[in-house]
């Protein structure tokens, strides 16, 4: 057992909660354990001059300065840009772009903010699974406004954190870590996966000591069986904003 108690493949207490914020087209609050972050799907006025064809999915991410203890900066940093380019990458991946184009032939361009209000480890992987429901129920809406003839989302996607944490003179692969445990991690791990079981992206980083192909493999096995999950989670936070 860890530390809160959950058996080693075991997700933390996870819900999101849809159309948390007034004004966003798409807007959902994830909780994930102790981390909590507000996800808000927006049209742009305007997309990318460079955008030739098709439309466009993009993120912005922050952790707000009370998020962490003590007190953060508002400037996202270097890890901040790295994150939101993982969170559009990702995003991307479950929209058909080509698709995301108005009834009268024009681009339209979506973007995520993702904002931190409390961190406790998984803020990213939380990110994504959060924004992808806000971006879902912003499509809904946009075809309800008629400006969608039909939706361009391909199916979903969603991600989760694993590691390799010592525990009890092991090394032991471990689902969802919270910051006690990924502050601890010999290998961290993040999985992005699609709801048709294809793998987005894959971060991992020996911080400590190298890791085999067998633990790789537990790790993703674990990271598949959690996503799953959270699958679960989204679809009934869609549901829920009908």
């Amino acid at each position: 057992m860890r530390a809160d108690g959950r058996s080693f493949d075991q997700l933390r207490p996870c819900s999101i909660q849809p159309g948390f914020t007034r004004n966003a087209l798409g807007s959902a609050l994830i909780e994930a354990g102790n981390t909590r972050v507000i996800c808000t799907a927006s049209v742009e006025s305007r997309p990318p001059s460079w955008l030739d064809k098709g439309g466009w999915v993009t993120a912005q991410y922050a952790m707000l300065p009370g998020a962490t203890h003590p007190r953060g900066r508002r400037d996202p940093g270097g890890r901040g840009k790295e994150i939101m380019r993982l969170i559009g990458r990702s995003l991307r991946a479950a929209v058909a772009l080509d698709r995301l184009v108005d009834t009268s032939g024009d681009a339209i361009s979506i973007v995520c903010d993702c904002d931190v209000i409390d961190a406790d480890g998984g803020t990213r992987t939380a990110s994504i699974t959060g924004a992808y429901v806000a971006l879902e129920i912003a499509v809904s809406r946009l075809i309800a406004q008629g400006r969608l003839a039909a939706s361009p989302i391909l199916g979903q996607v969603a991600a989760v954190s694993v590691g390799i944490i010592p525990h009890e003179g092991s090394a032991v692969p471990m689902l969802d870590l919270p910051y006690v445990e990924d502050s601890a991690a010999e290998v961290d791990l993040n999985v992005v996966m699609l709801g048709t079981g294809g793998l987005v992206e894959v971060q991992g980083t020996a911080e400590g000591q190298t890791f085999s192909r067998a633990q790789l493999t537990a790790m993703l096995d674990l990271a598949e069986g959690g996503i799953d999950a959270l699958f679960a989670v989204q679809r009934a936070a869609v549901e829920a904003s009908r």
